[in-house]
This record gives structure tokens, C-alpha cells and sequence, in this order.
């Protein structure tokens, strides 16, 4: 009998699916009730969660035999400015946020009398405060601990340091550095710089902190980054994907959440990829929450008596380890939500994005992705996204191509050994994912992300209802090849044969 065509012309596909086609671009351009975008989401975070004990260990065991696990977070909680400024105590002036800035000084001092050479500050000076006249104080001293101890501190710009107001700058200027906290149009990337409305390029705050950590440490040979973001096909504006870790197991009591300490082993790595497969943050029946992926103290464990105090500071040396301060008060409603740990507060995006940095350098991980600028062609100034336009189609038709020649070789020799038709259905919904999972493993293999692929993968449903149609076509195919011989045959894969 004639042997079955295998294979699938591009226009045969366009005419058979055409109405797939439509709606897939349908649905990832006009995005109806974000149904892309959450979609989209969902898929990078689950895969995000998946390559995180990965992440974890290669971070631990670090590049070149050098670890990248070198920043801690400092917490301002409330339960730590109320113990502080209690007249017992006595270490802070201010008894609510914001918090004076001679108590900024006395937290600086009492980090670098812990032993950290450098201090990342994610809290932003807008403007000096009428009522505080301890500004200069704190002017003074940051002066004095750059030139005189080699302490190195970066201060946050907020979204625009032309927003500062003159008041502040004595404060910024003797900062080693300053770093951007606040931008748009970049999605779940980090980005590395931001031009400013006046065209100059300014750091991000944990790029600021990786390049200042760079100059003053010089033997660890870090990369410069202004290189990295002209990568090709990078997606326009340019950023940097982040690798999340496992909640870190050197955690403060103070913190009161589940360190997981089974983190370490392959066993333990498995059951996470389960856990976390189906959702980020898992609550514990005795209401622990997971801890967060960066090490982490508050504030009253800076200034703890000997008798009380946490192990957090005693058993790694500091002097080489970066202590990047944040908030976390109701009041400050700086939360987002990162796919292992549930919602935290922004200092651990920034935390985060420094440790990717300090382990992948110029290597860190970048979506990819090809737009061309109408305006380049002397057109309105529009962006087209051309790997979406084109990848759609290419994707529906290497699926369909390899699908074909699955079912051909399943009967090649007549093979006719029943399978039910959920066997089928369920072993063509493994060819597209297998397929999607080792695109996605190749691409971190070079250190990219599939960035708008990730929407693409959740037009999955899509690829099931054209593989499933392109079987039927195959068996009308067969149908008819066996009709013209005249030739008994089985129509169906999960049916019995006809007699």
C-alpha cells in the first residue's frame, strides 16, 4: 500500500488552521481580560520555580569556586523601631517611620562594627526634613567612613534623581554611589540602566551596589556590564531575567518563618519541584510562612545584648558581605510578588537581582526577542514585534511536522495494537510539552529566556487542538489511500480495526 506523507506543507497548514492562527494572535496582542498576560505569567513563574533549587545550588557553590551568596537583608520592622526607641533602650530617636537621621547613622555604624565593607541603603532622601537637624551629622560621618575606613555606601535615587531636591544632595554626594529604584516598561525584568529624561544612563540600585562591591574587591574579577545589555536579540528596553532562590536556611529567629531545611538534598530538591509547581507560597498548618530566598535579620538584631543575640552575625565572617537595608511596614505598601516566597517587600527584588549578578555577571540571564522600529524605514515611529509575528506560525508548524511523523512511524508496519483514544490525546499533549520544556532548557543553556515565547507556550491548548485535527487529517489521508486500493484498514488509532 502507499506509504503515508509524513510531512506537512506550510500552506496546507495556513488553510487547515487558519482559524487557530487568528486567534492566537488575537489573544496574545489585544490580550482580552489579561487572559494573555496572566497566562504568560504563569508559565515563567512555574518554570522560575522549577529551575530554583538549580539556581540555589549553583549560587552556594558559585563561579570560578568563588560563592555568590554574599548579600544579607536588614529589615526596619516596627516591632524593631518599638523596642529600639523604648527609653530603656535608647538607640533610635524617632519612635515611628521615617526614622531620624542620626538613627541612619547609628544603623550604618552598627553594620560596619559587624564587620560589612559595604551598606546598600533602599530608602529614598527626597528632600531634608524641617523638623530633624541631624542631617549633617549624618553627612559627616558617611564622609568620614568613605575616606577614613573604606566603608562604601549607595543611596537610592528613587525613580529620578532630578526629583531630589537640592536640600538632600550633601547626603547624596557623599554617597559612594547612587542607584535608580523606581521604572517602567520593562515588565518582570530588572533592568540594568535607565535613560533619563536628559539623555545621561544611571544604574539601577543593585547594579550600583555590584559595581561599587566590584571596584572595592577587586580580586574577584567582576564583568562590566555595559557590554552584556547589547546582546542579540534582546527585546527593547533591555533587562535582566531573575533567577529566584529556595528560602534561605540562614534566616534570624526574629523573621518566624519555615527555613526548610531539607533544602540540601536531591530528595529535598524533587519535593520542591512539586510543591512549588502548583503555587508560590505554601502556608504551614502552624502558620509559618516559607522564608524569603535572601538571608535575612531585622533591625533589633543589629542591637541585641550578647546574652540574646541571634547567630545570624556570629557564623560566617562579614567583611566581604554586602548588607542591603529595606522597609517592611504596612505603611510603605512596597510589596510585589516573586514566584517562591508569596509577596515581600522590594528590597529582595533588588537583593535578588544583586546576587544574579555577582553569580552570572555580564552572563545574566536576558529574555529574547526581535522588534524592528518602524521609524528606522522613515514610518511612524512603531514598534513591530517581530518574533511574535513570526514565531506563532513557525511554532504550529514544527509541532504539526513532528506530530505527523510520530503518528506515521506509531503505522509504519501496520502496527495495529489498540490504544485508547485518552492514551492518544495524552500522548500528544507530551509531544508539545516535551517539545516546549527542551526549547526552554536550551535557551538557559546560553543564558537566555524565552521572553515572548512565554506567551506563546500559553497558546498550548491551541497546538493540542491542531495536532488532534492534523490526526484526523492524517486518517482521512489514510482513509482514502485505502479506499483506492480497495484495502481493509484502521481508521482510528484507539478504535478496533474494520473487517
Amino acid at each position: 500500500m502507499q506509504s503515508l506523507n509524513a510531512g506537512v506543507s506550510l500552506t496546507g497548514m495556513i488553510r487547515r488552521h487558519w482559524v487557530l492562527m487568528v486567534v492566537g494572535y488575537l489573544l496574545v496582542f489585544v490580550d482580552p481580560f489579561g487572559i494573555s498576560s496572566k497566562s504568560s505569567r504563569a508559565i515563567s513563574d512555574g518554570f522560575d520555580r522549577l529551575f530554583s533549587p538549580i539556581y540555589s545550588g549553583a549560587l552556594a557553590s558559585g563561579r570560578d569556586s568563588e560563592s555568590a551568596d554574599l548579600v544579607d537583608v536588614i529589615l526596619i520592622d516596627d516591632p524593631s523601631i518599638r523596642m529600639l526607641s523604648n527609653e530603656e533602650n535608647g538607640y533610635l530617636r524617632a519612635n515611628d517611620w521615617p526614622l531620624a537621621y542620626s538613627d541612619h547613622f547609628v544603623l550604618i555604624d552598627a553594620l560596619r562594627r559587624l564587620g560589612y565593607g559595604t551598606i546598600i541603603l533602599d530608602i529614598t532622601f527626597y528632600r531634608a526634613r524641617q523638623l530633624d537637624n541631624s542631617l549633617p551629622l549624618l553627612v559627616a560621618r558617611l564622609k568620614h567612613f568613605r575616606d577614613s575606613t573604606g566603608l562604601a555606601v549607595v543611596l537610592s535615587a528613587g525613580e529620578d534623581p532630578d526629583q531630589l531636591e537640592p536640600s538632600i544632595r550633601p547626603l547624596t554626594e557623599v554617597a559612594s554611589d547612587i542607584g535608580l529604584v523606581g521604572w517602567s516598561g520593562h515588565g518582570q525584568n530588572y533592568p540594568i540602566r535607565r535613560t533619563l529624561p536628559d539623555g545621561d544612563k544611571l544604574p539601577t540600585l543593585a547594579v550600583a551596589g555590584y559595581e561599587v562591591y566590584c571596584q572595592k574587591y577587586k580580586s574577584r574579577g567582576c564583568d562590566d556590564l555595559s557590554k552584556a545589555e547589547d546582546s542579540w536579540m534582546v527585546p527593547r528596553p533591555s533587562g535582566m531575567h531573575l533567577s529566584w532562590g529556595m528560602p534561605a536556611q540562614r534566616m534570624a529567629s526574629t523573621l518566624d518563618c519555615n527555613a526548610t531545611p531539607e533544602n540540601d538534598s536531591v530528595i529535598g530538591s524533587i519535593w520542591h519541584w512539586g510543591r512549588y509547581i502548583f503555587g508560590a507560597e505554601v502556608v504551614s498548618v502552624d502558620g509559618q510562612r516559607p522564608c524569603p530566598p535572601v538571608p535575612t535579620a531585622t533591625l533589633r538584631d543589629i542591637f541585641c545584648v550578647k546574652a540574646e543575640c541571634d547567630d545570624f552575625f556570629k557564623n560566617l565572617p562579614l567583611e566581604n558581605r554586602i548588607a542591603i537595608v529595606g522597609v517592611s511596614l504596612p505603611s510603605a505598601r512596597d510589596l510585589f510578588d516573586p514566584p517562591i516566597a508569596g509577596l515581600l517587600p522590594g528590597v529582595y527584588l533588588h537583593a535578588e537581582a544583586l546576587r544574579n549578578l555577582l553569580h552570572y555577571g555580564d552572563g545574566y540571564l536576558k529574555p529574547i526577542g526581535l522588534e524592528w522600529n518602524l521609524a528606522s524605514i522613515g514610518l511612524p515611529d512603531i514598534t513591530l514585534p517581530v518574533d511574535l509575528l513570526l514565531c506563532w506560525p513557525l511554532i504550529l508548524f514544527l509541532i504539526l511536522i513532528l506530530a505527523r511523523r510520530i503518528i506515521a512511524w506509531r503505522w509504519r508496519d501496520e502496527r495495529r495494537a489498540e490504544w485508547p483514544e485518552l492514551a492518544v490525546e495524552l500522548g500528544e499533549l507530551l509531544i508539545i510539552l516535551v517539545s516546549l520544556c527542551l526549547f526552554y532548557g536550551v535557551l538557559l543553556f546560553f543564558q537566555r529566556t524565552p521572553g515572548f515565547l512565554s506567551e506563546l507556550i500559553g497558546l498550548t491548548p491551541f497546538l493540542l487542538i491542531a495536532v488532534r485535527k492534523e490526526r484526523k487529517e492524517m486518517e482521512n489521508e489514510r482513509k482514502a489511500m485505502a479506499l483506492a486500493a480497495c484495502t481493509a484498514v484502521q481508521f482510528g488509532l484507539g478504535r478496533n480495526p474494520l473487517h
